[in-house]
């Protein structure tokens, strides 16, 4: 007999880099989990790998209760995918939306693969674009607790991540850890690191969260009967190409730049899906 306190059937939806990550629980217990490593085919395996794993777990997709999405920074495709599939399974069910942080996955999940003790500092670093990573700093609260966030995820070149990382490794007592996919996408970067922190940063390859650690993140969430807003860290490609684009379909750059000023600053109604 399930408890009047269970929080019943939680789902969690990451697609923030190169993975596509889906979580199913029931009272915070593991049901089955799946890990795509193709996220740039994300839009045409979420809503099948979600009906196929309802199925096989024997469970309804009208029973969920929560569902945990991660928000970002990383890429504007998934991350569009999780928070539009979210809202539609919001409008069908009666699940509430929790909104979780990408980095902060990341760090917990290095505290629970290192068994940190409280007070260790770690630094995520995200590849954004070239030369440019999302970085925040994050303190451990111990392995079976999600890592909290010491600053704000920030856009900083590779030098000014070197810079921001070396400076809190000799401040702190103990050795800094640094990771994330800038580590892997720019090896010169871990080797930098590595370098200009003698010894008092500990660099880790970490290309996506655990299942753990989301599961994690996910009991801990707040959830609400509202959609979750993306965190963008970095200016959108397309944005920044208007002008161009605008050009070359021989319209008016700086009238296409006025009309999506106009268009970003409308307001959703809420429960329509239309704007006001």
């Amino acid at each position: 007999m399930r408890k009047s306190y269970s929080t019943g059937l939680e789902l969690v939806l990451c697609a923030c880099e190169k993975e596509l990550l889906i979580v199913l629980t029931d009272d915070e217990e593991l049901i089955c989990a799946n890990v795509w490593a193709l996220q740039d085919r994300a839009t045409e395996l979420l809503a099948p790998s979600l009906k196929q794993m309802f199925a096989l777990a024997g469970r309804s997709i009208a029973d969920v209760r929560r569902i945990g999405c991660v928000r970002g920074p990383g890429s504007f495709t998934g991350t569009r995918l999780v928070l539009a599939t979210a809202a539609a399974l919001r409008r069908t069910t009666r699940a509430q939306l929790g909104a979780l942080d990408y980095l902060q996955a990341l760090a917990t999940t290095l505290a629970m693969r290192e068994q940190l003790l409280y007070g260790r500092r770690l630094w995520i670093l995200t590849h954004a674009r070239r030369d440019l990573v999302h970085a925040a700093l994050y303190q451990c609260y111990g392995p079976v607790i999600p890592c909290y966030a010491v600053q704000e995820v920030r856009l900083m070149s590779h030098a000014e991540a070197v810079a921001a990382v070396t400076a809190t490794a000799e401040a702190e007592p103990h050795p800094v850890y640094a990771a994330g996919s800038a580590l892997l996408r720019a090896p010169g970067l871990t080797a930098e690191l590595e370098a200009r922190g003698g010894g008092r940063v500990l660099t880790r390859l970490l290309p996506c969260p655990s299942i753990d650690a989301l599961r994690l993140l996910g009991r801990h969430g707040d959830y609400f009967p509202r959609d979750v807003e993306p965190l963008y860290i970095r200016p959108c490609d397309a944005v920044e190409n208007l002008p161009s684009l605008s050009e070359r379909m021989g319209r008016d750059a700086g009238e296409s730049v006025r009309e999506l000023d106009r268009l970003l600053a409308r307001e959703p109604v809420e429960g329509t899906g239309l704007e006001s």
